[in-house]
């Protein structure tokens, strides 16, 4: 997700309670974009598919905008991002995650000191509109439900319960583990 889970949190309230209008579907539409990379991080660190969370991992871990871009945008079913999606999202119908017409407004970049994202000014070179900033923070430790060791911050249930849940459906963040990270605000 992106933002503070304040911020999704508000939105979500607003768009559930106001009729559809044009504001209702932009921030909707922000709140799924957030809530998929969200996803995409949760399966990394589920790494159920190791050779595919690597290369998702490897996106995140080097932040470049046109990398990060040609996976968020990734719509060609024959290209490695999509194909890297679709192990995911497993339905093409949630695919790309932006849309092209987008690609001039964003510019991407990656935090990893943070559980929290945003979405910011450019800066003063940048030609977009906005910059959205992704949280990639370490790892946290994971315990395996079955274990005994119940001290680490996240369980790997929730994270694939996270995971499962439709990205265009509400809620658009995790509200009780902030250890899984929002990508909006």
């Amino acid at each position: 997700m992106i933002g503070t889970k304040q911020w999704i949190s508000n939105c979500q309230k607003l768009i559930s309670d106001e009729k559809d209008n044009r504001n209702h579907r932009y921030f909707q539409t922000i709140l799924i974009k957030g809530k998929k990379i969200s996803q995409i991080i949760s399966y990394i660190w589920l790494n159920q598919d190791e050779e595919a969370a690597k290369k998702l991992d490897g996106y995140f871990k080097r932040g470049k905008d046109e990398e990060l871009k040609k996976l968020l945008f990734a719509n060609d079913p024959e290209t490695d991002e999509y194909k890297l999606l679709i192990k995911v999202f497993k339905e093409e119908r949630f695919l790309p995650i932006f849309d092209e017409d987008d690609k001039q407004y964003f510019k991407f970049r990656v935090t990893v000191d943070k559980f929290e994202g945003n979405l910011s000014d450019p800066g003063p070179s940048d030609e977009e509109v906005l910059t959205m900033t992704i949280p990639y923070p370490p790892r946290p430790n994971i315990f395996d439900d079955s274990s005994q060791n119940k001290v680490t911050p996240l369980d790997k249930s929730q994270l694939q319960e996270w995971l499962d849940q439709n990205p265009e459906e509400k809620p658009y963040f995790y509200e009780d583990n902030p250890y899984i990270p929002t990508t909006t605000s």
